[in-house]
C-alpha cells in the first residue's frame, strides 16, 4: 500500500511557507519548531535590518492554513475558533505568541497578538479571534509592529513572592433604581425597522428603551402616548410592575429584561456617547465643534480631569486620529441584585466620527502599556461618571430608568505587589501621551 501525505498536511506545509516569505522579507529570522509541539509551530527572531544586530527577541507563532473561505459573511473581516486549551498556552507563558491564519487560495495571512486579544474578558469569553483584512494583514509592512509585540515578552524566572493585604476595586455598578413599570403591547410591524419607521415618522430622534419580542413591543415608556401609539396596539397594551421581568426565573424574561437594560444604558449617556456596534461599546464624541472634550470628576475624594476624546497630530498640525475612552458593559444579576460589570477601553477615529483603520493597533498598544493603577484609574472616571450621585450633574437631570451607585471595596487577605509581576513599562515615541 503507497504512503500518503494528507491535504491537510500539504496545505499546512504552504501556510509554513508563506509566513517564511514574510518574515524574510521583514528581514528577520525565522525559526520553525519541528518535531513534537503542544501549539508554537515556530518562532521570529527580530533583527535591526539597518545593522544586523539581533538581541534575543522572540515572537512565537501559531499557524492556520485554510483553502476554503474565510469564516464569516463580512468582507472587511472575519473570525477564528480558538480551543481554551490553545488559548491558556498562548497568553500564559514567558514569550507572546501571535496567531497567524494563511488564506492559501488568495496568497494572504492575517495576525494578531494573543496576549493583547485575549486580555479583553470579552474577547477571551467568545473563544474566537476577529481579523480585519485591513489591519491585520500579516505582511513586510507589520514588521514594525510585530517588533512592538516582541518587546512585551516577560522575564523567563518566577519566585515567590511576599504576601501582603489590600484592597479590591470590583469593576461592578449596582442598579440602584429602575423603572417601575414595564408596558407590553402588540404591533402589526413586520420588522424592526418598519416599526421604527413609523415611530420616527413623528419623532426623527425616539429614545430608545424599547424592543421588539414576538409580534409586540416590551418598553419601559407608556406605549399608549406619543410616538408609540402610531405603531402599537394601544387597545390591547398591558403593563407590569418591573419586578415580575427583574427577578423573574424564566430565562426569556431575563434575556428581555437585559435587552431593555441595555437599550437604557445607550440612552441614558446618549447627549455625550456613541455606539460602536462592532465592539459593543460606548465612547465619547468630541465636544460640537470637533474640539477635544475633557471632564472633571471626584476619584477618591480628589479631583481629577481627563481628555476623553482627544486628536493626535502629526508635526504640521493634521489631525492622525482620535483616541475617544470608552466602555463596555455586561449586566449580571446576583441574587435579587442586579450589577452592570464595567470594562475601561478606547475607541479610536480617524475625525472624530469615522472609524479609523488601524485602531485596533492603537488599541493592542496601549493595553501592552497599561498597568493596573491604569485601567483602576479609567474605571474610577467611569464610576464617577455613572453612578447617582453625579447624574443630576452630568445628564442634567437624573434619568428615570435606570441609575447606579458604587460598589464597596472588598478587603483581600493576600495579594502580590505589582512590581514583583509586570513588565518595565515602555513607551513608544508614536504613542506617546495615549493614556493621558
Amino acid at each position: 500500500m503507497a504512503k500518503k501525505i494528507s491535504r491537510s498536511d500539504a496545505i499546512g506545509e504552504q501556510g509554513i511557507a508563506h509566513i517564511r516569505k514574510i518574515v524574510a522579507a521583514m528581514e528577520y529570522l525565522f525559526y520553525e519548531t519541528g518535531g513534537v509541539e503542544a501549539g508554537i509551530d515556530g518562532s521570529i527572531e527580530i533583527r535591526d535590518p539597518a545593522t544586523g544586530e539581533v538581541a534575543n527577541q522572540i515572537v512565537q507563532f501559531q499557524s492556520k492554513a485554510t483553502r476554503n473561505p474565510l469564516p464569516g459573511k463580512s468582507e472587511l473581516s472575519f473570525s477564528w475558533p480558538c480551543n481554551e486549551n490553545d488559548i491558556d498556552y498562548w497568553t500564559f507563558g514567558t514569550a507572546p505568541v501571535v496567531l497567524i491564519v494563511v488564506d492559501v487560495k488568495n496568497d494572504k495571512a492575517y495576525w494578531k497578538d494573543m496576549r493583547a486579544w485575549f486580555g479583553d474578558p470579552q474577547n477571551r469569553a467568545t473563544r474566537k479571534v476577529v481579523f480585519d483584512k485591513s489591519a491585520d494583514l500579516f505582511n513586510a509592512d507589520a514588521a514594525s509592529a510585530l517588533r512592538e509585540v516582541a518587546q512585551t515578552a516577560r522575564p523567563g524566572s518566577y519566585y515567590s513572592a511576599p504576601r501582603q493585604s489590600e484592597w479590591l476595586t470590583p469593576n461592578l455598578l449596582r442598579v440602584s433604581a429602575l423603572a417601575k413599570t414595564i408596558f407590553w403591547a402588540p404591533t402589526d410591524a413586520k420588522s424592526v425597522r418598519e416599526f421604527w419607521g413609523r415611530v420616527q415618522e413623528h419623532v426623527r430622534y425616539p429614545p430608545g428603551e424599547t424592543i421588539l419580542r414576538g409580534g409586540a413591543a416590551l418598553s419601559f415608556h407608556d406605549l399608549d402616548t406619543h410616538p408609540w401609539r402610531e405603531a402599537c396596539d394601544t387597545g390591547a397594551m398591558e403593563e407590569f410592575d418591573v419586578s415580575e421581568w427583574s427577578h423573574s426565573d424564566d430565562p426569556d424574561r431575563e434575556r428581555d429584561f437585559v435587552a431593555l437594560l441595555n437599550c437604557a444604558m445607550k440612552e441614558m449617556v446618549r447627549r455625550e456617547m456613541s455606539y460602536d456596534r462592532r465592539h459593543y461599546s460606548l465612547y465619547f464624541r468630541p465636544n460640537p465643534g470637533g474640539r477635544e472634550r475633557k471632564i472633571t470628576y471626584f476619584a477618591e475624594a480628589k479631583k481629577a480631569d481627563r481628555s476623553v476624546a482627544k486628536p493626535y497630530r502629526t508635526k504640521d498640525g493634521q489631525v492622525k486620529f482620535w483616541r475617544h475612552s470608552a466602555f463596555q458593559w455586561q449586566f449580571i444579576r446576583i441574587g435579587e441584585e442586579w450589577y452592570v460589570q464595567i470594562t475601561p477601553t478606547y475607541h479610536f477615529t480617524r475625525n472624530g466620527r469615522e472609524k479609523d483603520k488601524f485602531g485596533g493597533e492603537h488599541l493592542a498598544k496601549i493595553k501592552r502599556m497599561e498597568w493596573n493603577n491604569d485601567v483602576r484609574g479609567q474605571f474610577g472616571m467611569w464610576r464617577a461618571y455613572l453612578a447617582t450621585d453625579t447624574q443630576t450633574d452630568m445628564f442634567s437631570d437624573a434619568y428615570p430608568f435606570l441609575s447606579f451607585a458604587p460598589v464597596e471595596k472588598l478587603a483581600a487577605d493576600f495579594g502580590v505587589p505589582d512590581e514583583l509581576w509586570k513588565p518595565v513599562r515602555e513607551t513608544p515615541a508614536d504613542i506617546e501621551g495615549l493614556l493621558i
